[in-house]
């Protein structure tokens, strides 16, 4: 080979070595970005709800120029080097789950949450999804059952206007002074349940929280900045009153719904970090709830604290459309898990006939 020739060689595999390895700090910048500073600084906040998958973009191209050159000495160094980088892409950045935290067992509390807004439900759609999927609760945004249509196919259901709950189990509703007309007042204010299920008595608070599509949608306009700041604060300020109607709860909770933040938010992380989170630790893949036309996000969550094991969590596609897809998780409470040993005899009892809706003496 000539000198000219090893010249060349030299500074392709430079070239090659250089890219690897910016690429790699790259990607590394941008998982710290999404873990620490989404709801902080405005870009990372961008990325954190925007479409993740672009990071990746350079990925393919730079295998290819890896595996043309694989033939060359030291290019396992860069073929290992970008597979370590593809693994933090998937599993940091885009945040790939395994399913580590599943709990064996059989759960016996099954909770759907899903934001039917923008969708062609109705009440028997939801009606045969919650049969097919065996659900025991679910909690509903933006629904549309002022008829109080899934009632009449058998289920314990109450209507709040933005927020619905549907349930084979009793249940309570708390912190409404009157029920029947809580729809007309409260708007998108959480609302919190007291379910009795066979397995003894937990509470719910169903969630809707504020979006960062008018924050997003404004990007370079004028005063930008200060409205995406407000925006922020306000989804802080409704996380913060959200948590405090748990405030005091002495039995167990399961908190579902429409955060509208995703898990690496600074924001979730302060006011829901401490909380389980079903797909977080027990599902499998992306686990992507919101969609636009170019990305998902994972923006709804199940949370239960300590009370909860789980068993699994799960995204179906919705089956009658909408922005939204339905996230299904199953919950073994631990306390259930310690009388399995003692007998039927010694589980806790359902404390009568509770119609939902029914206003808390």
């Amino acid at each position: 080979m000539t000198a000219s020739g090893r010249d060349g060689g030299r500074s392709r595999d430079f070239a090659l070595a250089l890219s690897v390895s910016v690429y790699a700090g790259v990607v590394a910048g941008l998982w710290l970005a999404v873990e620490f500073l989404v709801d902080r600084v405005w870009p990372a906040t961008l990325l954190g709800f925007g479409p993740r998958w672009v990071t990746a973009l350079p990925l393919v191209p730079l295998a290819v120029w890896v595996l043309a050159a694989v033939t060359r000495p030291r290019v396992w160094r860069h073929l290992c080097a970008l597979a370590m980088t593809a693994g933090v892409l998937v599993f940091g950045v885009m945040d790939f789950r395994l399913g580590a935290g599943r709990a064996s067992g059989i759960a016996p509390v099954r909770v759907m949450t899903h934001n039917v807004g923008e969708s062609r439900v109705t009440a028997e759609a939801v009606d045969r999804l919650m049969r097919a999927e065996q659900i025991d609760v679910a909690a509903l945004q933006e629904c549309p059952f002022y008829d109080n249509g899934p009632a009449r196919l058998g289920w314990e259901f109450f209507y709040g206007g933005d927020l619905c709950l549907v349930s084979r189990f009793p249940f309570t509703v708390l912190d409404v002074a009157d029920p029947d007309t809580a729809w007309e007042h409260i708007g998108f204010e959480p609302m919190r349940f007291e379910i009795q299920a066979p397995t003894g008595t937990f509470q719910l608070l169903n969630v809707h929280l504020e979006t960062i599509r008018d924050a997003i949608t404004g990007l370079g306009g004028p005063e930008w900045s200060t409205h995406f700041t407000a925006n922020r604060t306000e989804a802080r300020r409704q996380s913060m009153r959200a948590r405090a109607r748990l405030s005091g709860v002495k039995v167990p909770v399961i908190v579902a719904g429409d955060f509208n933040l995703p898990e690496e938010s600074v924001i979730y992380g302060t006011v829901w970090g401490d909380l389980l989170n079903a797909f977080g630790a027990c599902g499998r893949g992306f686990g992507y709830t919101k969609f636009t036309l170019a990305f998902g996000v994972r923006i709804d969550h199940v949370l239960a604290p300590a009370d909860w094991h789980c068993a699994r969590a799960y995204v179906l596609a919705s089956p009658y459309g909408g922005d939204h897809a339905p996230l299904i998780a199953e919950l073994t409470p631990r306390w259930s898990l310690q009388r399995t040993s003692l007998g039927a005899e010694d589980a806790p009892l359902v404390q009568g006939p509770v119609r939902g809706g029914q206003r808390r003496q």
